[in-house]
């Protein structure tokens, strides 16, 4: 039995205790009353038993009157609506109750958090705002109100607004605003660097640093302005730190250890870097990275000895991909198949997995900062 059908039930049950307490037939002698309320109420019931809840919900809600003692039922009645899929439906039940002038303090800002919530679920973004604006105005269940609005204010991509909400959770307390608080720093930076403002990115991406000290993503960023600045010595600086705080993401320092090395005229740093890295936290991608530079700086036997040792101690897609290009002037070393074998591995390579989320195991070639599929931020991992 579905969650909300369960629920309709309970309320039912309760709805028709309601009635036996009330005894509207003190109020008419006539005992008319007290048959169509019996009427109603059956009627209901057998509407909810045929799953025709619509209709049901319809007469319960007719059935009580809104007061003091049914104001709890109103608001389930709304809330089973937009479980249902059925918002348009709960926002005309919270409306109905919002404009009830009898509403103690308690059952209004109740009342406006669900409101708020159909709105948002109905896509009426600026109606939910406006009210979750009001709660936090209000002092009531402000921290809800401010998660629920920097989650809006994410899906809107409105980062400065959803910053201000998550500095608020984050001065709290709140649990994962640190790291909600910098990436949407660094959303901002990201932003202000594709305008070429490369100051408001770097004041960014300092304060991102400065919330969270971990953040992947605010480094890469702020070393990649240091090197476009020919600051190579702060690059260098702030991706020997990145390297010892977070090395499971040895794979994304590839390149920009490549620019810091290389364009600091440090050639023989940049191979050691590799081969240090490469014993210390072996993958493909550092092993790729060193074997094309042995090739680039023509040390083809260093090369050569390396892509064995490779082949052997931990075969891949890439490494006999890049073994059919190395050797394909070396018979000795090749089938006559190298040609259909290369395009069968490219192929495979397009298909590989790359990153996972460790929250709820999305899978992707590409780094995503916030999952897709759960929303959680910094969350995803190298395979």
């Amino acid at each position: 039995m579905d969650y909300w059908l369960l629920l309709l039930i309970l309320s039912a049950i309760l709805i028709g205790w309601i009635i036996g307490r009330w005894n509207p037939l003190a109020r008419n002698s006539s005992g008319n009353t007290t048959g169509i309320f019996s009427d109603s109420y059956v009627k209901g019931l057998n509407y909810l038993l045929s799953n025709d809840s619509n209709k049901a919900i319809g007469i319960f809600t007719e059935l009580i009157e809104v007061n003091n003692d049914t104001i709890e039922i109103h608001i389930t009645l709304g809330n089973l609506f937009r479980s249902k899929g059925e918002v348009d439906g709960a926002i005309k039940v919270h409306q109905n109750l919002l404009a009830r002038p009898n509403l103690s303090k308690k059952q209004r800002n109740i009342v406006i958090s669900e409101l708020a919530n159909d709105y948002l679920k109905a896509g009426l973004l600026d109606r939910a705002e406006k009210l979750f604006k009001e709660m936090i105005q209000l002092k009531t269940d402000d921290m809800m109100a401010y998660r629920q609005l920097l989650d809006l204010y994410i899906t809107e991509k409105s980062w400065h607004e959803a910053i201000d909400c998550a500095r608020v959770l984050y001065d709290r307390g709140e649990a994962d605003a640190l790291v909600i608080y910098s990436q949407c720093l660094c959303e901002v930076a990201e932003n202000a660097i594709s305008q070429g403002k490369n100051k408001v990115a770097r004041e960014s991406l300092v304060k991102a640093i400065e919330v969270d000290k971990n953040c992947v993503r605010a480094t890469l960023l702020l070393i990649n302005l240091h090197l476009d600045a020919k600051g190579i010595r702060a690059a260098k600086k702030l991706f020997k730190r990145l390297i010892k705080l977070n090395p499971e993401y040895m794979e994304l320092y590839i390149k920009p250890a490549k620019k810091i090395y290389l364009d600091g005229k440090e050639s023989s740093g940049y191979q050691e870097f590799l081969k240090q890295q490469y014993q210390l936290y072996p993958s493909n991608r550092l092993a790729m990275a060193l074997l094309e530079y042995y090739v680039e700086q023509n040390q083809i036997e260093k090369a050569r000895l390396f892509l064995s040792d490779v082949l052997k101690s931990s075969p891949s897609f890439e490494s006999f991909e890049f073994a059919l290009k190395f050797l394909k002037s070396d018979p000795d070393h090749l089938s006559e198949t190298w040609a259909s074998l290369s395009l069968f591995l490219k192929m495979m390579h397009n298909k590989k997995i790359e990153f996972a989320c460790s929250k709820c195991g999305y899978e992707s070639h590409v780094i995503e900062w916030n999952c897709p599929s759960c929303k959680s931020w910094a969350s995803m991992k190298p395979v």
